[in-house]
């Protein structure tokens, strides 16, 4: 059976890497684009907002 997911596997997404890739990967989104974003608007990482 051909795979589902064409150009890449998600069983070799070991839960234990992923969770550590997907926090990296976030921070480096938000060192990326805070130079466009400012001085307006900032880039928080890791922060909830309740209303």
């Amino acid at each position: 059976m051909p795979s589902p997911f064409p150009g890449m596997n998600p069983y070799l997404e070991h839960p234990e890497l992923w969770s550590e890739f997907h926090s990296r990967l976030i921070v480096a989104i938000a060192d990326t684009i805070f130079p466009h974003l400012r001085p307006k608007y900032r880039v928080a990482v890791e922060k909830r907002v309740y209303q």
